[in-house]
């Protein structure tokens, strides 16, 4: 136990220093955050902003306008179609809309422009005409019940959480995608370190001198764990990252919105853990039968595709989380991690579905753990030469003989 607390606090400090692990850590977050805020704020204006039209004319052949309530500055009513369309050709203004004799009963409207008109020009008429609408209402409907005569609260059956609005539902599925891409992008950074230390130890053949003083399943337990903290540090100074966005941004609704539900955390780090065990041996075995990073690397890419199927899926898992084919993915071991958190809040997921989920993971992993620990037997000391899958088969029989063996003298 000793010497894989030492390997294991080797392989953290090692790495905790290298500065592409400081780079995924705290450069890839800032950058991520930085993006977001990109990607809002133009979204913003595309949605909200009236970009660069200037006047903006409108023809209103219903009469639904003829008191212009709520009439923004920049905007100019023309009696006819002829003037607004010589206007626009002028270019005195940018557009006009035109409001036929029909409009009460079809609800059709008509923009003229040299351009496309922006989004929040579309929204300023709509709501130029909503207000006149209500404007012509009976006065006692609300004029805020016309402009708004839905408010509608979901509450789920099997949770009894309320979602309302659309910053609320889209805070709840953005929050499994969020914890997934964490979960990814924690696990493939420590297991492609794992790998790369592997190959570059088994290259520069000091794992010769360091096998002399361990066995392969200390050395790859020690490797394990090690870097296992260093993901679970990753995902702390993230986690403390969001937490303090969240906490600085108290009137952003979507933030507020997301689902952070103490258990479903919990349940997301336990998750987190076994399938880092399970990638994180996969791709050590992968390392110690391969003889150069680059091989190692295509070798992982097919592992990390499988783990981030469920990911690729995420449609099935939005319209019936309790589907044939989340389930499934839920419950392969490879999958499961990713499955699970998707699934959760999406909906009710029956407990024994979840305890044989863990179960399947676990033993996957302890599996996967003695398979890599065989390949790193017979792997670690070929120096220049991959593993055909025979010499793989064959180290896994043989492990298993000598557990059967040792078993049968401890009897």
């Amino acid at each position: 136990m000793r010497k894989i607390w030492l390997i294991a606090r080797r392989e953290y400090w090692y790495n905790f220093r290298r500065r592409s692990f400081l780079f995924t850590a705290f450069g890839v977050p800032l950058f991520t955050f930085f993006m977001m805020f990109v990607v809002f704020a133009i979204s913003d204006t595309t949605f909200t902003g009236t970009g660069q039209l200037g006047a903006i004319g409108y023809v209103d052949q219903a009469g639904v306008l003829d008191d212009a309530v709520e009439k923004p500055e920049e905007y100019q009513a023309f009696p006819d179609l002829e003037s607004a369309h010589a206007a626009l050709l002028e270019g005195s203004i940018g557009a006009y809309f035109v409001l036929p004799g029909d409009f009460l009963k079809t609800g059709v409207a008509e923009a003229y422009t040299l351009e496309s008109v922006p989004d929040g020009i579309e929204k300023q008429f709509a709501s130029f005409v909503q207000a006149n609408l209500a404007h012509l209402a009976p006065p006692e409907l609300p004029v805020e019940r016309l402009r708004n005569p839905l408010d509608l609260t979901v509450i789920e059956l099997g949770t009894g959480a309320e979602l309302s609005g659309t910053d609320a539902f889209l805070g709840r599925f953005m929050s499994p995608l969020i914890f997934s891409l964490i979960f990814i992008m924690a696990v493939n950074t420590t297991s492609q370190f794992l790998m790369s230390g592997v190959v570059e130890e088994k290259e520069s053949r000091m794992m010769e001198v360091l096998i002399t003083s361990c066995t392969p399943l200390e050395m790859l337990w020690g490797k394990v764990l090690g870097l296992g903290a260093l993901g679970l540090t990753q995902v702390v100074l993230w986690g403390i990252g969001g937490a303090l966005l969240i906490k600085s941004q108290p009137e952003s609704t979507f933030l507020q919105s997301l689902y952070l539900d103490p258990g479903y955390l919990a349940i997301g780090l336990v998750y987190l853990v076994l399938g880092y065990f399970l990638v994180a041996s996969i791709t050590a075995g992968i390392g110690a039968a391969v003889t150069a990073e680059q091989e190692g690397r295509q070798f992982a890419s097919v592992i990390t595709l499988a783990a981030v199927l469920p990911y690729l899926l995420i449609s099935m898992f939005m319209q019936n989380p309790n589907d044939a084919v989340p389930v499934a993915l839920s419950l392969f071991p490879l999958t499961a991690p990713i499955a699970m958190l998707l699934r959760i809040p999406m909906g009710p997921v029956p407990g024994w579905q979840m305890i044989l989920s863990m179960v399947l993971l676990a033993a996957a992993c302890l599996l996967t753990v003695w398979v890599a620990a065989q390949v790193f037997r017979i792997g670690l000391l070929m120096y220049g030469k991959r593993l055909s899958l025979r010499e793989i088969v064959a180290a896994i029989r043989q492990g298993r003989r000598s557990m059967l063996t040792t078993s049968q003298e401890a009897g």
